[in-house]
């Protein structure tokens, strides 16, 4: 039974993977969340969507850097992110709490598959993304899959 719960997951991950439209989500000068698809017909899909998160559109603001990304893998329903410290060292709160947001946003709109993204900082588990946010224990796409800074915070 786990590994039929494997093949489907693969599967999923897979045309997920293949998709030709993708939803990237940026900030406007409010901060609050604007959606841009665009089309990609590779195989690295997760790379594909960081690296073009770390390129905003006119008229948009992101807070992902470029490089940001070390690593990914897929574990059954769950991805796993790897990040570079390097990249994020200096950030302050709100830097934090926005690069998550637009990465969390963005992956759970894409891979509908996956219930939970975990976050390592240069291969390892770490307390906190950089000095504030919590990462110890992951984030469901209950919570994550709409804006969660919505309604002025």
């Amino acid at each position: 039974m786990r590994n039929l719960k494997f093949s489907i997951l693969m599967c999923l991950v897979v045309v997920t993977a293949f998709c030709r439209n993708f939803t990237l989500f940026y900030l406007n000068d409010n901060l609050s969340p604007v959606s841009y698809t665009i089309d990609y017909e590779g195989d690295n899909a997760v790379a594909f969507l960081m690296e073009k998160l770390a390129q905003p559109v006119k008229d948009t603001i992101s807070f992902v850097p470029k490089e940001l990304l070390r690593a990914y893998f897929f574990v059954e329903r769950s991805l796993v992110i790897d990040l570079k410290s390097s990249a994020i060292k200096n950030l302050n709160f709100d830097q934090e709490r926005y690069l998550l947001h637009q990465i969390l946003r963005t992956i759970f709109e894409n891979f509908k598959g996956l219930d939970s993204v975990y976050i390592l900082i240069d291969g390892k588990r770490q307390d906190k993304l950089v000095n504030y946010v919590d990462i110890r224990y992951g984030f469901s796409r209950k919570i994550w899959s709409s804006w969660p800074v919505e309604g002025g915070l």
